[in-house]
């Protein structure tokens, strides 16, 4: 067996730099173009809204499939707290009579909705 020279361990070297260059460019360029890779335009998954309610404690307010599920996330858990159909979204020509009047509802059928589920919670029991 003949030994190793310098001019192939550079060689060697150099061949490891240059692929590990090549793999960190294309994970950044995978992590900085993934928004764009999407072209569809059709999201199915919307974030409406986070509430904080401790330090790991959270509120998380989803949008899936034209559905609306409220999300209890914890450190260690992640818990479906309850599902709304979700309101067809109001077109800018309409009067805002009519868009202030949609939203009064909206807000009262998501209470009466907490209002129940809270109750269930409160008692203990699970439907």
């Amino acid at each position: 067996m003949g030994s190793i020279g310098y001019s192939e361990v550079l060689t060697m070297m150099a061949s490891f730099v240059t692929v590990i260059a090549l793999l960190a460019a294309t994970l950044f360029g995978i992590k900085k173009y993934s928004a764009a890779i999407n072209l569809s335009g059709a999201r199915r998954i919307e974030l409406l809204e986070i509430k904080n309610l401790g330090s790991r404690q959270k509120l998380v307010l989803v949008s899936v499939n034209g559905e609306q599920v409220l999300i209890g996330l914890t450190a260690h858990s992640l818990t479906q707290l309850g599902s709304w159909v979700d309101p067809p979204r109001q077109s800018d020509h309409q009067p805002k009579a009519k868009e202030n009047e949609a939203v009064l509802d909206k807000t009262k059928q998501q209470e009466n909705s907490f209002g129940k589920l809270f109750a269930q919670a409160k008692t203990g029991r699970k439907d």
